[in-house]
């Protein structure tokens, strides 16, 4: 069982929470059968944590797409790091609460607990974070006697469900971008 490191601005911090804080999320949740089921809730929390850690640093990727190459941007947290020293990116200065108030730029927010220990919850009913098959195998399209199906060009994996979209301000984090790879002014008249 790892130890959980949640110290806001640690140099070792490895959760935004607590074992306890997480455990009184769930007790004021439906159960999930992802956290009451799991053998280490402690793994679910510390890898809930990274998935969030790495969702909003602003990976930039090239997109083949069969109407043209285009550059995703994901989004990131706005604000900065507290100080040069935190190993997490929170706690944050320049953020603000749902109602607009600053948040202190030693704390983590409940909010963004709250959005771990939903995340800890689904990742124990299913690891969001494994590659789509579809996406990998590029499967289009399945036929089997009178049986046929199609999928989208484009099937993306949800790595956040809703539920933790949910529970975080939108002003905490940048849109996604999407540009094309090649912009106008490279087109020939």
């Amino acid at each position: 069982m790892p130890t959980i490191i949640a110290t806001p601005g640690a140099a070792n911090a490895n959760s935004y929470l607590t074992l306890a804080e997480a455990q009184a999320y769930f007790d004021a949740r439906l159960p999930l059968a992802g956290w009451d089921d799991a053998d280490d809730q402690s793994v679910l929390v510390i890898m809930a944590t990274r998935v969030l850690e790495m969702m909003f640093v602003g990976h930039r990727r090239l997109d083949r797409g069969k109407d043209g190459d285009f550059y995703i941007t994901t989004p990131k947290w706005t604000g900065a790091p507290s100080t040069t020293t935190q190993r997490l990116a929170w706690p944050r200065t320049g953020m603000l609460d749902r109602n607009g108030n600053a948040i202190a730029v030693d704390v983590v927010p409940q909010d963004l607990k709250d959005a771990t220990a939903e995340l800890a919850g689904q990742l124990g009913n299913a690891d969001r974070t494994l590659d789509n098959d579809v996406i990998v195998q590029g499967l289009t399209s399945i036929k089997a006697e009178s049986v046929a199906l199609a999928f989208k060009d484009m099937i993306e994996p949800r790595v956040l469900p809703d539920a933790v979209w949910n529970l975080m301000p939108d002003s905490w984090y940048t849109d996604e971008l999407i540009e094309p790879a090649f912009p106008a002014q490279f087109d020939v008249l």
